[in-house]
């Protein structure tokens, strides 16, 4: 199918559905923070019609940058994944394969990785929206929190299924670590942004 951009919903939703192993999870999770750094951008449009906040402007253009990023990691996602799959077809008797394998897999994580690590970003951002949007529209910012999080979650989970194919201890370490420490970064920034707009929306 064409290029991830030029899908229709449907058309993304239809391949995501069928047996081809591409789009998969590393796109959903990649697709799902575009999601909510749109839902982040639209926050700040709103607000933007009440109030000129140089902060507004700022995060409105990250907001848009982190959206743009995150279409280009859930196509890179299918690309890495496809490399994947090309490296497993090597025949067994080349003694290229292992390596091929080894090295694909190394970019399978590296993708979902950066998607996480974007996506803290955007709940960083989403965190800093919060107390400058409006009333009307905080619950927005609480949904791409949600979004944001589970997208990070769903990208580390990404990284470690690749990990654990990988059999150099020497890479797979570090890439735990950070997995883990992004995770946990992601769940307590979405739990002080759903705190913030449940103040907001009871105040």
């Amino acid at each position: 199918m064409g290029e991830f951009c030029n899908r229709t919903i449907n058309e993304f939703l239809d391949a995501l559905s069928s047996a081809s192993p591409t789009p998969g999870g590393g796109s959903v999770a990649a697709l799902s923070a575009a999601v909510a750094a749109s839902l982040g951008a639209m926050v700040c449009a709103l607000a933007s019609k009440k109030i000129d906040d140089p902060r507004l402007r700022t995060l409105a253009a990250s907001f848009v940058e982190l959206r743009e990023g995150f279409t280009q990691l859930a196509r890179e996602d299918e690309q890495a994944f496809d490399a994947v799959m090309a490296a497993y077809r090597v025949p067994r008797e080349d003694p290229s394969r292992a390596d091929a394998i080894q090295s694909a897999l190394r970019g399978a994580a590296a993708v979902p990785l950066k998607t996480a690590q974007s996506g803290v970003q955007l709940l960083t951002d989403l965190l800093a929206v919060v107390p400058l949007g409006t009333r009307q529209s905080i619950s927005d910012a609480g949904v791409a929190a949600l979004l944001g999080r589970s997208a990070v979650e769903a990208a580390i989970l990404n990284v470690r299924v690749n990990l654990a194919y990988l059999t150099d201890d020497a890479v797979t370490a570090p890439l735990r670590q950070e997995s883990d420490a992004l995770e946990l970064e992601a769940v307590r920034l979405a739990e002080r942004i759903l705190a913030g707009v449940n103040t907001r929306l009871s105040s």
